[in-house]
This record gives C-alpha cells, sequence and structure tokens, in this order.
C-alpha cells in the first residue's frame, strides 16, 4: 500500500484501490505509469472527498490517459467523484464506469445508505433515468432513490 496524503492506493488484481481524500498531494498522473495491457483500471469506492486541487489532478491524470491511449475504468465510483462527474464534464474524459454508489432511502425504517449500482447490468433503465430497485438491508423493505435520477446519472450520458 502507498500513502500520498492522506490518500491510499493499493493494488488489488488488476484494479488500483484509490481510498481517503484525493487533494494536491494525490499526484493521480503517476498512476498512468501503472497501467497494464492498455487499461488503466480504478477502484473508487474508498473515496472520501476530493478538493478543488484534486478535481484539477483527476483531470490532468484523464487527459494523460487519452494522451497515452489508455482505456480508463472506474470501478464503483463514490459519491463525491460522481458529483464531480456531474458538475465538471472535463472530469469525465473517456472514463467508462462499471459501477457506482447512489443514495437510497428507506421509508419503513429511516435508513440512508450509498449503494453499489452495476451501470453495466443496469444501463437500459438508466439510460431512461430509472434507478433499479434496491432492498433496504436492515428491515427487507423497498428503498427509494434519494436524489433526482436526470441529475445524479447525468454523469452516464457522456
Amino acid at each position: 500500500m502507498e500513502t500520498r496524503g492522506r490518500m491510499t492506493i493499493d493494488a488489488q488484481g488488476d484494479a488500483l484501490l484509490l481510498a481517503g481524500s484525493i487533494d494536491e498531494s494525490a499526484a493521480l498522473h503517476e498512476l498512468i505509469g501503472r497501467a497494464t495491457a492498455g487499461r488503466l483500471v480504478l477502484d473508487l469506492g474508498g473515496v472520501t472527498f476530493i478538493n478543488s486541487l484534486g478535481v484539477r489532478d483527476w483531470i490532468r491524470m484523464q487527459a494523460a490517459a487519452q494522451k497515452a491511449d489508455l482505456k480508463v475504468e472506474l470501478r464503483r465510483v463514490a459519491e463525491p467523484l460522481v458529483h464531480q462527474l456531474n458538475m465538471i464534464i472535463a472530469t469525465r474524459g473517456n472514463a467508462h464506469v462499471t459501477s457506482f454508489y447512489a443514495p437510497y432511502a428507506c421509508d419503513a425504517c429511516g435508513r440512508e445508505e450509498s449503494l453499489l449500482i452495476d451501470a453495466v447490468i443496469n444501463a437500459a433503465a438508466l439510460v431512461k433515468l430509472e434507478p433499479p430497485a434496491m432492498t433496504c438491508p436492515e428491515c427487507a423493505a423497498q428503498m427509494a432513490f434519494n436524489d433526482f435520477p436526470e441529475r445524479y446519472f447525468s454523469f452516464l450520458s457522456s
């Protein structure tokens, strides 16, 4: 495991797992050198925060990947990054999102949770801005998507 400021990077299988905060010390462009077979796979489920300097670094990493003709796959994209992908189009680059976290709430028990959505399996529904059905892990009731689908899923339209 490697630590860069308040972020850690850990190789697991074909992916690099990023966790913690992406900020000015992240040096994300250096991840390009860790791509294998023309692919850079990033597991972002552990990212808890990204600041403006982290966004700048993220955009530079995406640009470097495009220049190097790398395919970038984003897995388990955490909500802080989904928000950036929605607000700043340049953060998307040419990356392909295969799964991401989204906010759900249970009306039955009051639980709120960020749940993982498989963007490949649910592609047809997501294009129609239909969040997949989710079951509450606490009470097994149907959970409601806790955001506006047209806003939250807009990063998938690139």
